[in-house]
């Protein structure tokens, strides 16, 4: 994961990582200065380390141009409240763009999906990713009962698994701020499905998150990673962009090892329970991420906020 500093006047949300290396700003300091922590891996601070993550410039592409066109604010989503213009627009259920292939839905920041300092936690975050990924399902008419799953899938005891994500934040909303949230899909090689995600500002359009993930299929009953054949994968296809470049690219940068028997800072007593399930009867992959937040010192949290992250999940973790 990779953070930038915040004001020293504002408390930061939480961050972490399980095996990521950290880039830092320093929040005060005119020259640069390296230190490193060990929390389930190294912490760099580094002046210059987040160089790269300056903000992506608009991706020319017939995708991204559509989204724009398509889900700009007009003139009459507007209503006057106090005689002060405000935007009604929070379909509960999203809608289907461009004959299915783009998904879109609002959101409004609750007060319980914030941290001590009025922003959208992280948690809250991924679960807005999720859930416009499975609304996306449901309303092209190819959810079964599965988690994600089409009937095909259903069928042959296929469920969709995360392998990899990746999050770059410009901006945190706050509470009550409305956003809008845009997924799209296409293949991935041949076994991978990849969605990618838009998140702005309703009322201005400004971009403030930018997010992609790569999921595999696997065999619900042997726990073993399956072959998405052309046949599993024809129901899918109403809904899946046959061209697209990816939004973000994943962070080429290998994964720093673990060496937990050196590190400086070590949360023990750690026991998945049933509240940390999900229906695929693994841990929530957004629940993982809350042990790797938790596991980060007050002193850290309290200086830096988290700007970008990229996970691997490389093994299932089941109730105790």
């Amino acid at each position: 994961m990779i953070i930038k500093s915040t004001s020293p006047f504002k408390v930061a949300l939480p961050f972490g990582s399980g095996k990521n290396k950290l880039n830092f700003t320093p929040a005060s300091s005119g020259r640069e200065k390296i230190k490193r922590y060990k929390i389930a891996c190294s912490f760099q601070i580094n002046g210059t380390g987040i160089s790269s993550l300056s903000p992506i410039e608009s991706q020319k592409n017939e995708t991204l141009e559509n989204i724009n066109q398509l889900s700009a604010p007009t003139m009459e989503n507007w209503e006057l409240i106090n005689g002060k213009p405000l935007i009604n627009a929070e379909p509960s259920t999203g809608r289907l763009l461009k004959d299915g292939l783009i998904f879109q839905q609002n959101f409004t920041v609750r007060s319980y999906e914030i941290g001590s300092d009025f922003k959208i936690s992280i948690e809250s975050l991924m679960n807005y990713l999720q859930e416009t990924s499975l609304n996306h399902l449901r309303s092209a008419g190819i959810l079964t009962d599965g988690f994600g799953s089409t009937l095909e899938m259903t069928e042959k005891d296929l469920i969709w698994v995360a392998c990899w994500s990746h999050t770059e934040v410009d901006h945190y909303p706050s509470w009550a701020d409305v956003v809008q949230v845009d997924v799209w899909k296409y293949m991935s090689g041949r076994k991978g499905l990849r969605g990618d995600w838009l998140i702005r500002d309703f009322n201005t359009g400004k971009t403030l998150i930018r997010a992609t993930s790569l999921y595999a299929m696997m065999n619900k009953k042997t726990r073993k990673f399956a072959k998405a054949s052309e046949e599993i994968m024809g129901g899918m296809k109403p809904i899946m962009l046959r061209y697209c470049d990816p939004l973000l690219n994943r962070d080429g940068r290998k994964l720093l090892q673990l060496d937990a028997d050196k590190a400086d800072y070590i949360r023990s007593g750690l026991n998945p329970g049933w509240t940390d399930m999900d229906v695929n009867q693994h841990v929530s992959h957004i629940k993982l991420v809350n042990y790797i937040l938790e596991g980060v010192p007050s002193s850290i949290v309290k200086s830096y906020e988290l700007c970008a992250m990229t996970l691997e999940y490389r093994k299932e973790c089941s109730a105790g």
